[in-house]
């Protein structure tokens, strides 16, 4: 194939497909084909992890996904494994944990899970949306660190609905560059501000050395989750800065 070819395994239906369709618009023609694979309904990425640790993280990942339903068959039929360069999975935190057993702790999980999804080439790269993919439509053009930048757990069943009322960005098809400009520059600031403190844009070297959704994960739990909140923070704006090149940071970034 001329093009790289890049696996994308999600949970969830309608945002999800139509967010990376203009992801892959956006940023990804001629350059690379995005193959989104959507895990059915009753299964998720917990479940691919669980059936990765039972074989020892021997099995292949893309094998796995490809036993999971006859959709993912069907959308893997047209690529040979060695197609799928790199392969990256998105996670909703929102508790979509009703495939573990009640001896199992969640974010004990999801740790262990950020620990075996760090690497593209390999079992694949995790990001987390926090606490949904909806969290990108959480913005308004005005947006600062001063609106709402955290959600109550308990209240996690209504964070959809509190989204969806927010106008500005709910027709994820017409998101412009300069829009994933927006998102990529708060996203950036909120993750600087979870982690150091400081809503600002991070130094791009000292970001990337961090690995930065794992020390996202562990600000999270030190500082939200313990207190039962979540800050809010999407993942998608947070993977484009980091598999483009110091350039794409600069013009997206204003830096």
């Amino acid at each position: 194939m001329s093009k790289k070819v890049i696996a994308i395994i999600y949970e969830g239906e309608k945002t999800e497909k139509l967010l990376l369709r203009n992801l892959s618009k956006r940023f990804f023609m001629g350059y690379a084909e995005l193959v989104p694979i959507m895990f059915p309904a009753g299964e998720n990425i917990y479940m691919l992890w669980k059936q990765l640790k039972e074989d020892d993280f021997e099995t292949d990942v893309i094998e796995v996904v490809r036993d999971s339903s006859e959709s993912a068959r069907k959308i893997l039929s047209n690529f040979k494994r060695n197609d799928l360069m790199e392969i990256y999975l998105f996670f909703d935190y929102d508790g979509h944990n009703q495939n573990l057993n009640k001896s199992e702790n969640g974010n004990e999980v999801l740790k262990e899970m950020l620990d075996t999804f760090s690497d593209e080439t390999n079992l694949g790269k995790l990001y987390i949306n926090y606490p949904m993919t909806e969290s990108i439509r959480d913005i308004t053009r005005d947006d600062c660190c001063y609106r709402r930048c955290v959600q109550e757990i308990a209240e996690l069943c209504r964070y959809k609905q509190n989204v969806h009322e927010m106008k500005d960005y709910q027709d994820s098809r017409k998101y412009s560059v300069q829009d994933w400009s927006l998102f990529c520059l708060t996203a950036v600031k909120k993750w600087n501000c979870i982690v150091n403190n400081r809503y600002i844009v991070p130094e791009r070297e000292e970001y990337l050395k961090v690995e930065p959704q794992k020390r996202l994960f562990e600000n999270q739990l030190q500082k939200f989750v313990v207190n039962e909140k979540i800050a809010i923070i999407n993942g998608f704006p947070l993977f484009l800065l980091e598999y483009f090149k110091k350039e794409f940071w600069d013009r997206m970034l204003g830096t």
